[in-house]
């Protein structure tokens, strides 16, 4: 059996005609939806929420859209989350409530029914651990919520926010499939994303006064884009440089190679003016990541890399950005803002050893953490309550090792499921082996900045599941060494 990733369906896999039965069914739903859809919008609007029931409106056209593109729901969601989720204005929410919470369900009932639909229908993906993992974390969450939270409703919102919605991007782009035409097709949000973030990461820094005062958290000590976290702003810099580097690298113009390569040293760069020592890190690995797969990159950087450096120089503006980082590794105010840390961590420890199992709860980690907080043999010991900077730690304290194995259990079993099909794998192309490289590194540049941030942006979060989702769309469809596929009969 083969794969063909150029056209989006595996060898062998045909769409089978419509049936009297299946065109019944499909025209029973859609009559069904409709009423349905009638009696949420009259009862919106009686109960003066009119912007939702707008929103609702939206939805029948949003479908059809989706029916065509489906594509376009990762490309709406990569280009207006960054602008709207950290965003206090009324205007701003609606739209986070449409793209962030209600476009990834939208998406994946669209996938369904078009998959089942009498004119398109085919054999959805078989769904396997990494899926059955996810759930069982949403699942095991929502436990936790109701037996140990203070507010259930808020962490339920909050559960949501941060896990689900990226999960069902993850599950959307599982149950598509998308091929090259369609992933390529994404580009272009990309490169909207990258340029847009480094625009506003630069203006935070020379004519801040330009920009709303929601993105101007770390004024003057951290590059954060609209997204506020310096950590959620490299992460997501580096998925772009490394994403429009395989679009560049997948394709023979050689303008189309150099704009890639620009785009991903911009990537870089911005991941440099962060002045965050995690994102630092990240971008180390990214790079090497990058070296490894991409023969000759070194060199075309080093020749496009020297004239840009030669006009920072001259400028200025590198000494100043240079003594900044110094200034962010040598100072003593660097230095206690890292051992301040260490209490906490201390404490996430025993935590964990104290409820190894199951942990104290989501969302409890700010709530217990300071009783089981010691000093770290003679290092600093501060005196305010910080909050924890590692997701894996606080995961631990606040869900044991049930959580821990659920959340971190999809990425294992794609990692395992890469190593063992890696020769079966696409060797060319734009779904091809080095894709699935550059997005590995993307993740591991994510578990680097999860040791020393929490993702308080749940757009970090998305990010992380959007690109499982893209590693999944090429590994989960090689066949197994059996030849069996993974799909459903």
């Amino acid at each position: 059996m083969s794969v063909d990733l150029r056209h989006g369906e595996p060898g062998g896999r045909h769409a089978r005609g419509p049936t009297l039965v299946g065109r019944a069914t499909y025209g029973l739903l859609a009559l069904a939806g409709a009423v349905v859809g009638a009696g949420v919008i009259a009862y919106l609007v009686t109960a003066g929420a009119w912007y939702l029931a707008l929103g609702a409106l939206a939805v029948v056209p949003g479908m059809v859209l989706l029916h065509h593109r489906p594509m376009l729901a990762v490309t709406a969601w990569l280009v207006v989350t960054p602008l709207v989720v950290v965003s206090d204005s009324a205007v701003a929410r609606k739209l986070y409530w449409v793209v962030h919470r209600g476009l990834p369900v939208l998406a994946v009932v669209m996938v369904v029914l078009v998959a089942k639909s009498a004119a398109h229908r085919r054999p959805l993906p078989r769904l396997g651990l990494p899926e059955g993992l996810m759930a069982g974390y949403v699942f095991a969450t929502l436990v936790s919520i109701v037996y140990t939270s203070t507010d259930v409703g808020r962490n339920v919102i909050q559960l949501y926010d941060f896990v689900v919605a990226p999960m069902l991007l993850y599950l959307f782009l599982r149950l598509l499939e998308p091929d090259e035409r369609q992933v390529r097709g994404v580009a272009g949000a990309v490169v909207f994303v990258l340029v847009f973030q480094t625009v506003v990461g630069m203006l935070s820094w020379v004519a801040p006064g330009v920009l709303p005062s929601e993105w101007l958290g770390k004024l003057g000590e951290r590059t954060v884009g609209s997204l506020r976290s310096p950590d959620v702003y490299g992460t997501t810099v580096l998925f772009c440089g490394a994403f429009l580097l395989h679009m560049g690298a997948s394709r023979r113009a050689r303008s189309i190679t150099a704009s890639a390569l620009f785009l991903f040293a911009l990537g870089l760069t911005m991941a440099f003016m962060t002045f965050s020592r995690a994102s630092w890190i990240a971008a180390a690995v990214v790079l090497i990541g990058a070296l490894l797969t991409y023969k000759g990159l070194w060199s075309r950087l080093a020749v496009m890399a020297f004239p840009l450096v030669l006009f920072a120089a001259a400028s200025g503006f590198a000494a100043q950005q240079v003594d900044h980082a110094r200034e962010r590794i040598e100072s003593p105010v660097a230095r206690e803002s890292a051992l301040s840390r260490l209490p906490v961590v201390y404490a996430s420890v025993r935590m964990f050893e104290a409820k190894p199992l199951t942990g104290w709860g989501y969302g409890n980690f700010d709530r217990y953490d300071r009783q089981f907080q010691r000093p770290v043999g003679n290092l600093f010991y501060p005196d305010k309550d910080h909050a924890s900077h590692n997701v894996y730690l606080t995961l631990a304290a606040e869900q044991g090792v049930v959580g821990i194995v659920l959340f971190l259990g999809p990425a294992a079993v794609l990692l395992a499921r890469t190593i063992a099909r890696w020769r079966r794998l696409p060797g060319d192309g734009v779904l091809d082996r080095r894709f699935v490289a550059a997005m590995w590194a993307v993740i591991a540049a994510h578990v680097v900045v999860n040791n020393f941030s929490r993702m308080q942006v749940p757009f970090g979060l998305g990010m992380w599941w959007v690109t499982l989702g893209l590693i999944a769309t090429v590994v989960e469809r090689v066949p197994r060494a059996d030849g069996r596929p993974e799909v459903a009969a």
